[in-house]
């Protein structure tokens, strides 16, 4: 006899389930606490009303229900007990809007132009000044006055052009056109050096103004009197160079096949327009913040992303634990305080902070290269151990080596920045270096050609001798590849980053301290990384933003008695959820997102930081 077919669904929670949405809702509850307003123990009752009962503690929690129920339904339909056929509804939006972009109709021409136009003006004016009605009518419009919009409008504009090119097909035929001749491409990508120059200009007056193009004169106004506008101008030279060379370099390549060429030809395009956006926020949205928060962003989350982007190419890229990063920090801070006088012993001669950078370096490598020859014959929790004996070896010598370092006490003030080349006279020192504006995109100008560097180098061939020797370094010997070359040569490129940090957080802060270089700061960095996906230098920079806004936030906003000696807690619990929940990070690689579901596989681990998967051969 057939059994009646059942009116509720064929699932019920088990443990598994009720564990997840557990630990969900105490997450939303812990970040209530945590960011609440403050209360009182003295006082329950006031307590009770004004911060446990409150609009926002109920808002996390609710939060944390409504995270908890998705998890469960996600791994519901994960395991195919559910069936999600509502998600094709969702999953077709992006395809229609493509086809939507792509389409060359005239209304649809006109209907995305008018909403690239809003969405710009939307964003400038909440990316601008405060003010009390941002969606007021002369709000809005106002910002057609001010030269950051224009910025914002060419930058949504070439990503739909982006989205209309790629939809294009290998078969399909193109007019011949004027802006196909290299000498055009070269030109335009001067052009639109010049552009975002004048759009992302950070001394330039918000209000557009036609008097700041003028060839002579020396004050903030004068657009050709700074040197960022000669930098963006060489930038585009280089961009309209690259692309004026394209095709050479695709013909000239050994595999031709429809998707690499597409490949290189689109996405690469996709990616300018990304990072030109990603830039011109960078350079224009911390103008308008509060001072307290550029103090935040700038002295802490600006070296700390410094840092993790170098330990990124040792612990993400080649795979070794490395707990005495640190190590390499102090070393370029004291590299500045000996140059620029401020450390007892006298130099020969002092130098200009900007030329003690190269030195710098050159000591952290040395470094780097004199810890890794030895040790690097090491791996897994003894090559941890080594790194950390080296980190504790310079903070003991920092510290009592008081007629080198001064000690505990501090070092002098070390170093200015100034730079005087033709049409260019520019100068931060004193006061001027303590300002946290100046001292930002300052910062910005040493992250951005370190950024694209190393993700230059993670697709060389370098990058993939790195990949092989951390999935699998028996492997990549049996190919040839000299591991202990590449190892060595990741200590001494992730330790020049850091001497690199060392120099600009000394010149910033004036005297340094032995405190500054303990090994907290090595373990801090080592969490930055892993928060935010090893391998991967956009999640490492995100990873590094969030995690260095949320300890300085709970400084002023916690409701429990947060201070910062209990800072290591918190990043404690940070790391457990991360490995538990995520262990590749918040934005991983593609490369290690395939290493892990390998090793969750028993394919291969997932670096060589830990055994073969299925004890290797036997």
């Amino acid at each position: 006899m057939k059994a009646p077919a059942r009116m509720l669904p064929k699932w019920r929670l088990d443990q598994e389930d009720a564990r997840l949405f557990a630990t969900c809702l105490a997450g939303g509850l812990l970040l209530a606490v945590m960011t609440g307003p403050e209360g009182d123990l003295t006082t329950p009752l006031y307590t009770v009303d004004h911060a446990l009962i409150s609009t926002h503690v109920i808002g996390f929690i609710i939060f944390g229900v409504a995270l908890g129920a998705f998890m469960v339904y996600n791994k519901k339909v994960r395991a195919g007990i559910l069936n999600a056929s509502w998600r094709n509804g969702i999953r077709a939006i992006p395809v229609n809007v493509k086809a939507f972009i792509s389409n060359s109709g005239t209304v649809q021409r006109v209907i995305l132009a008018v909403v690239a136009l809003v969405a710009a003006l939307l964003i400038a004016d909440f990316t601008g000044p405060l003010a009390r009605n941002k969606m007021s009518w002369n709000q809005i419009v106002g910002q057609l006055l001010h030269t950051r919009t224009y910025g914002y409008i060419a930058i949504i504009f070439w990503l739909l052009n982006t989205v209309r090119v790629r939809a294009r097909t290998k078969n399909e035929e193109k007019a011949p056109s004027f802006f196909d001749a290299n000498w055009v491409k070269i030109l335009g990508g001067v052009l639109a050096g010049l552009f975002f120059a004048v759009c992302a200009d950070p001394w330039l007056p918000v209000r557009f103004s036609l008097s700041y193009f003028k060839w002579s004169g020396s004050s903030d106004n004068d657009f050709f009197h700074h040197w960022t506008t000669y930098l963006w101008t060489f930038c585009g030279l280089i961009i309209g160079i690259r692309a004026a060379l394209q095709d050479r370099m695709q013909a000239r390549a050994v595999v031709q096949s429809r998707w690499k060429a597409n490949h290189i030809k689109v996405s690469a395009n996709s990616r300018f327009a990304l990072y030109a956006g990603a830039l011109f926020v960078a350079v224009e949205v911390p103008k308008f913040i509060s001072p307290f928060w550029q103090e935040s962003i700038f002295q802490q989350i600006g070296i700390f992303c410094l840092l993790a982007v170098g330990l990124n190419v040792v612990i993400g890229f080649a795979g070794l634990l490395d707990l005495g990063y640190v190590a390499f920090y102090a070393l370029g801070a004291y590299t500045n305080g000996y140059f620029s006088g401020a450390l007892p012993i006298h130099p020969p001669f002092t130098i200009n902070t900007f030329f003690v950078i190269p030195l710098a370096i050159i000591v952290a490598m040395l470094a780097g290269v004199i810890l890794g020859l030895p040790t690097l014959r090491l791996s897994g929790d003894y090559l941890a151990i080594v790194t950390l004996g080296f980190g504790e070896i310079i903070y003991v010598l920092a510290s009592n080596l008081t007629n080198v370092t001064d000690g505990a006490g501090g070092t002098g003030v070390a170093g200015s920045f100034s730079m005087n080349l033709p049409w260019i006279h520019w100068s931060l020192s004193g006061f001027a270096i303590q300002d946290d504006l100046n001292f930002y995109y300052l910062l910005l100008a040493f992250i951005i050609p370190i950024l694209f560097f190393f993700n230059s180098l993670n697709h060389s061939k370098v990058g993939r001798s790195w990949a092989a020797i951390r999935e699998d370094e028996d492997a990549a010997k049996s190919l040839g590849i000299n591991s202990l070359k590449y190892k060595v040569m990741a200590f001494a490129i992730g330790a020049s980053t850091s001497g690199v940090a060392g120099v600009l957080s000394s010149a910033k802060l004036g005297s340094i301290f032995p405190s500054d270089f303990a090994l907290q700061v090595s373990i801090f960095v080592v969490v930055l990384v892993i928060f935010g996906g090893m391998g991967s230098i956009t999640g490492v920079l995100l990873g590094a933003t969030f995690i260095g806004w949320i300890l300085q936030y709970l400084i002023f906003h916690s409701f429990i008695d947060y201070n910062q000696a209990d800072k290591f807690m918190y990043l404690g619990a940070i790391l457990i959820l991360t490995m538990i929940f995520r262990p590749q990070g918040m934005i991983p690689s593609k490369r290690r997102m395939r290493e892990f579901k390998d090793a969750e596989a028993g394919l291969g681990t997932s670096d060589s930081m830990g055994p073969t998967a299925g004890g290797g051969l036997t």
